[in-house]
């Protein structure tokens, strides 16, 4: 297989958006010849502010399939088990640390033949094991479905870049201050144009932090192909 083909984007983008509101109270220039500037109920002014950044992930997710077929169970079952302990060696040969693997789910089930009268044969059972990778090692993806289909690994089921829970912290603190300024800001625009001065804010609050895996699609597809 020609590794160069199957060579994934380093750096993929993810979009992040953090959006604030608050509502602020104001009080009108003091007039003596105003009996009543502004009533008790119009003496707030609501705002909202967004914040949006593009981060590039730290954290990739694979998961790496061995299918096996065979009339008897123990057969499939043991087919499998050769192949699966080729693709876990394969994939730590191409980067992946020990602790970066997992199974991701394990199943064996029969498979049947229906006749046009609603009959069913036994034909024999499949077995899946699904290998798990996790890593922030960006930089090998390629590599790791290169030596993990060569190993014997029947499809790739899913290939996502994501960003991890630390550095999402990090952003949405971040994102949080933006929005907020952003939405202090647009207040103070409002007040000056209405000529009122803001007194206090009365309530705040902040709207979903957005963390979208970011998966090559068309790459995955040519992987499948080739497998």
């Amino acid at each position: 297989m020609n590794s160069k083909f199957l060579i994934l984007p380093l750096a993929p983008l993810a979009v992040i958006a953090m959006a604030g509101a608050a509502s602020a109270r104001v009080s009108p220039p003091y007039d003596p010849t105003s009996v009543s500037a502004m009533s008790d109920t119009n003496k707030a002014v609501f705002v909202a502010g967004t914040a949006t950044e593009k981060f590039e992930p730290d954290r990739v997710t694979a998961i790496f399939v061995v299918e096996t077929v065979d009339e008897r169970a123990g057969a499939a079952l043991k087919a499998n088990s050769v192949t699966g302990d080729l693709v876990i060696p394969a994939l730590e040969g191409a980067g992946v640390t020990e602790n970066e693997t997992s199974t991701a789910y394990f199943s064996i089930y029969p498979n049947y033949n229906y006749t046009e009268f609603g009959a069913k044969e036994l034909t024999g059972y499949t077995v899946t094991n699904s290998i798990l990778v996790e890593s922030a090692n960006l930089s090998n993806v390629s590599e790791w479905i290169d030596a993990a289909v060569n190993a014997g690994a029947n499809r790739v089921d899913s290939l996502s870049f994501t960003i991890s829970e630390e550095r999402l912290n990090e952003i949405r603190a971040d994102l949080t201050h933006e929005a907020v300024d952003y939405a202090r800001d647009k207040a103070d625009a409002l007040a000056q144009a209405l000529d009122v001065d803001i007194t206090e804010v009365e309530a705040a609050s902040l709207f979903g932090l957005s963390n979208p895996p970011v998966t090559p699609l068309c790459r995955l597809q040519q992987v499948r192909q080739r497998a």
